[in-house]
């Protein structure tokens, strides 16, 4: 009889802690040989950790479960990324793989929160302890879907921006917005895919490919971007400024003559100034050429500074002739890759936008 209420208590002690700890018991018990007949795959995602100590067992079973999860997830993601967003380049693919990296990590941190230990197992002959940790499918389904659901509201509302907002600006962050948003809901739906038995996914509000072909049309028809320079080659500088611009999706013209006067069928302005002179050093054998330009970019119709680029250089050559050109092209290539990255991130990236203010240093002597 005693002996009976002694394993009745050790029992309810057992249960009370969070799963069944099986210690000091030579026979495996269920958990190593049926798993998954008392925890079915249909409704735990399961894994395994051994261990010289409780601690460490648990923490490896953990570890199993997120390898699993964040293996499968990674499966899902990189199937999605085919259509996701098309680049091209080592350097797109690099950090597209980053990026994937990172997500994961983050998916894999949130999944750990709602893992539970099922069960413990110590074998004294070996010394060694085994714990079993699985995740609820339906809990985490719930979970998923609940900000899945709050994500599509959010992209609804930034396509509407894209769509219909007065202000072109704001249309463009719209799209941008949404775009990204739907990116990233890719791999939550991943999760959602791992968690569901069936593997099925929540389809997006909109796909991607469809949602950038409206957000390019959109740009290259009705966003009207100036460039005006004046100085030194200020055609060339005019021409390279486009170009660079070109390549990040975006188009202009040309105001030829330094003309400064903002229009206002315009929704971007970029005015300028570039200078080449020669400098004196001691230097035998080559001639040196300095550069510089200052630029100004303007959101219309507010008229507001939303970026500032001040660059400046040298460059040499056994003649001055030469030096110029050198100084010239170095100047085109530093100035227009600048305009092009500080004018999207001044458009795109919101939060950059919102928390920089343009600097007022300048390049070039006043």
């Amino acid at each position: 009889m005693r002996f009976s209420t002694i394993h009745i208590v050790v029992g309810w002690l057992c249960f009370c802690i969070g799963g069944c700890a099986w210690l000091g018991t030579e026979t495996p018990p269920d958990l190593i040989f049926s798993s998954k007949r008392l925890y079915p795959p249909e409704q735990f995602l399961t894994g395994m950790g051994e261990g010289s100590n409780r601690d460490q067992a648990e923490k490896r079973a953990y570890a199993a479960v997120a390898r699993i999860f964040s293996a499968k997830v990674q499966a899902q993601s990189f199937d999605q990324e085919s259509y996701a967003i098309q680049e091209t380049g080592e350097t797109s693919r690099t950090q597209r793989t980053l990026q994937l990296e990172q997500r994961t990590q983050v998916t894999t941190n949130k999944v750990l929160k709602n893992v539970k230990i099922l069960d413990v197992w110590y074998q004294p002959s070996t010394r060694r302890f085994f714990a079993l940790a699985g995740l609820d499918r339906q809990q985490a389904q719930q979970a998923i879907m609940d900000r899945l659901k709050d994500w599509d509201l959010s992209i609804e509302s930034m396509v509407e921006q894209g769509r219909v907002h007065p202000q072109k600006i704001q249309r463009i962050r719209g799209y941008k917005q949404a775009l990204t948003q739907l990116m990233a809901r890719e791999y939550l739906n991943a999760e959602l895919q791992v968690i569901r038995p069936s593997g099925e996914s929540h389809p997006p509000p909109y796909r991607i490919p469809d949602l950038q072909q409206e957000f390019q049309d959109f740009v290259s028809s009705e966003v009207v971007i100036s460039v005006s320079m004046d100085g030194e080659n200020s055609e060339e500088m005019e021409r390279a400024i486009l170009g660079g611009l070109k390549q990040e999706g975006l188009h202009g013209h040309r105001v030829s003559g330094g003309d400064t006067r903002m229009s206002r069928t315009e929704d971007v302005v970029i005015i300028g100034h570039a200078q080449l002179w020669t400098i004196d050093l001691p230097d035998p054998l080559f001639k040196y050429v300095r550069w510089c330009s200052d630029i100004d970019i303007y959101e219309q119709p507010s008229r507001r500074l939303i970026g500032v680029i001040s660059e400046t250089g040298r460059e040499g050559h056994v003649t001055e002739r030469e030096a110029k050109v050198r100084a010239n092209g170095a100047m085109q290539e530093v100035v227009s890759r600048a305009v092009a990255r500080v004018l999207t991130q001044s458009i795109f990236d919101i939060k950059q936008n919102e928390s920089k203010t343009p600097s007022n240093s300048r390049a070039c002597p006043q």
